[in-house]
């Protein structure tokens, strides 16, 4: 241990020997240690001796900073140019005086012309140079067409097996090669299907004739088929087959009735939204009236005498006709008097009474009745039956007969009647009581 001790001793005296040695040779460059702090014994703070073996304190190596007296020996001084060279003096002065020239030209308005020749020039020999050696653009895909356009129909329903169908085609491609308009069909619970399909025509109007339709709805759909692909569907144009005619059915009045007003109102029930005429073949009268979205009708129509034949003409929607007839009888359809008298209570004491009776005779359509024969009967208690003459209705249908209630009655009841006769239409009888007081 002591040997050791004098060793490193010895190398501490030859370190100090050769700094004190470089200091002499070049005072300017050499480091001064950086002070230990006092609070770590001495030594760096980041330096964490090893504990002895023996359990007393190593001592700290310090190594020194300053380069060894060997590598001063190899160093040479650099010295500072003060100056730049002429050369380089040169060159800044020639860039200023450039500068300030451009600066002078960009000033009077020269400088975009220039430049406009300079980028045409470059430009043109670029142009060139691509025209020798450049490959050609590729072709672009062709795009497909816009939807073309189905003309609706005016009316959807129609009794046709078939229509004509229009559909207007975007003008661009009117008369072009390749491009084909596809027709389209839908039906319920189905779903498109091509009817058929032509090239397109040299105007912008392309007619499908006689598409033959399916009964019920029929939904048609237009496209146009390019060099680009299929082009979207067109609206929607729909068609309805329906060639069932509608059915005629009267509501009221029943068929055959006898009415007695000028007019009548008839209710009845068919496909909704028909047209609905009727015509009277006895007057003349007419009317129309449309089917409710429920199918019931009614209207008015002016009723003549006697018996009248009405024609109803019913029109659906899709064109289908049917026709059918209703009967009915102004009148109570019978022949029918009615007796009437000027008196019909008398006193005894004041007979004899003269009395007029007037009969009105109607027909079975409840018209007067001219022509019928009437025969009066006048009885009173006391005495015999008073008969008239046979009797003519006039044109009013009237006949009147006149007579006297004699003196000798009897208090009681008596009875006044008439008998009408008509050749095609049989009898008919109607009496009136009388009264002697």
């Amino acid at each position: 241990m002591r040997a050791a001790y004098h060793r490193a001793r010895v190398r501490d005296r030859v370190r100090c020997a050769c700094r004190r040695g470089a200091d002499r040779l070049n005072p300017r460059f050499v480091r001064q240690s950086r002070p230990m702090d006092p609070r770590h014994g001495g030594r760096a703070p980041q330096v964490r001796p090893r504990p002895s073996f023996s359990g007393r304190p190593r001592r700290v190596k310090v190594r020194p900073v300053e380069p060894s007296p060997t590598r001063l020996a190899r160093y040479r001084r650099l010295e500072r140019r003060r100056g730049l060279p002429f050369v380089a003096k040169a060159l800044l002065a020639v860039s200023i005086v450039v500068m300030s020239g451009f600066i002078l030209w960009a000033g009077s308005g020269s400088v975009g012309p220039f430049l406009s020749s300079v980028v045409r020039g470059f430009g043109g020999f670029v142009d060139s140079v691509g025209s020798a050696v450049g490959s050609p653009a590729p072709t672009e895909t062709p795009l497909a067409a816009d939807a073309p356009v189905i003309v609706e129909p005016e009316q959807p329903y129609t009794n046709a097996e078939s229509v004509d169908v229009t559909v207007r085609i975007p003008i661009s491609i009117a008369g072009e090669s390749g491009y084909n308009v596809r027709l389209w069909v839908t039906l319920p619970d189905a779903a498109p299907a091509l009817v058929t399909e032509t090239a397109v025509s040299a105007t912008s109007v392309v007619v499908f004739p006689d598409v033959a339709l399916v009964k019920g709805r029929n939904d048609l759909q237009a496209s146009i088929m390019g060099p680009g692909g299929e082009s979207e569907f067109s609206g929607v144009a729909t068609w309805i087959f329906d060639n069932v005619k509608p059915k005629v059915s009267i509501v009221s009045p029943r068929n055959g009735a006898a009415v007695s007003k000028a007019s009548v109102t008839i209710k009845g029930k068919t496909q909704a939204r028909s047209s609905v005429r009727l015509a009277n073949d006895v007057n003349g009268a007419t009317a129309t009236v449309a089917a409710g979205s429920d199918g019931l009708w009614e209207t008015a129509l002016a009723i003549g005498l006697g018996q009248n034949t009405i024609t109803i003409t019913i029109t659906d929607v899709a064109g289908n006709v049917n026709t059918g007839t209703l009967v009915l009888r102004r009148g109570s359809g019978e022949l029918r008097a009615d007796l009437s008298g000027s008196a019909y209570r008398f006193k005894a004491s004041s007979l004899p009474k003269r009395v007029t009776f007037t009969v009105v005779v109607t027909g079975p359509d409840g018209s007067p009745l001219a022509g019928a024969t009437a025969l009066f009967t006048v009885s009173v208690p006391g005495l015999e039956a008073i008969v008239s003459g046979e009797v003519r209705t006039g044109r009013t249908g009237t006949a009147a007969f006149t007579t006297n209630i004699p003196r000798g009655a009897l208090p009681g009841p008596g009875l006044a009647a008439v008998l009408i006769t008509m050749d095609g239409l049989g009898s008919v009888t109607d009496r009136q009581v009388l009264s002697v007081e």
